[in-house]
């Protein structure tokens, strides 16, 4: 059993910086955390939100997503804020738990019907929503896909993209037919084969 991932994360026209951030970590045995952050705004002050999130992730990898969140809700106060998407695999066991906050989109192609959702909210700004956790069993061979809403809508109802290619060429392929100039853009593919 493997994980074959890739990623792409493109600040706005004319910014050096890219308020998006993400990671790919595995932990103990089986588990790999996936995590498409969206600083709020653009520039320095939305990096260093999304920083702050990721660090909060990194550093508790094997907790509860909606425990982490938590956690990254209280480490983003007096910060400009962020959206958050977390899915951990367990690879040995099958199952992909997602919890998001905000817009990250994300999109599963799988024979199974996988369908995230996260909720209406901002980590670090005002009350933190009741969290959705959602967990599925995947099947060998699904792909896995999180973005920040720098890809546009359309990336949803997209069914011309080959997603077989290999996750770096599909990420890299998302963000060419679907990533807008006038925002910062993150796409992160992974397989579990």
């Amino acid at each position: 059993m493997g994980v074959s991932w890739g990623a792409v994360c493109r600040p706005k026209e004319g910014q050096s910086v890219s308020g998006d951030t993400y990671l790919v970590e595995p932990y103990g045995q089986s588990g790999l955390m996936v995590a498409v952050i969206d600083g709020l705004g653009g520039g320095e002050a939305a990096a260093e939100a999304a920083n702050r999130a990721a660090a909060v992730v990194r550093a508790n990898l094997g907790q509860e997503p909606g425990a982490i969140i938590a956690l990254g809700h209280t480490a983003l106060h007096n910060t400009r804020g962020a959206v958050i998407a977390l899915l951990d695999l367990d690879t040995h066991a099958r199952s992909a738990t997602y919890v998001g906050v905000g817009n990250i989109g994300a999109r599963v192609f799988s024979s199974v019907a996988i369908k995230p959702i996260s909720k209406n909210g901002i980590l670090g700004a005002g009350r933190l929503p009741h969290l959705l956790k959602l967990t599925y069993t995947y099947n060998f061979g699904d792909t896995f896909v999180l973005y920040s809403d720098g890809i546009t809508t359309r990336f949803s109802l997209d069914d011309t993209l080959d997603h077989t290619q290999e996750p770096q060429a599909l990420a890299e392929s998302i963000l060419k037919s679907h990533g807008k100039l006038t925002d910062d853009a993150t796409v992160v593919a992974v397989r579990v084969t």
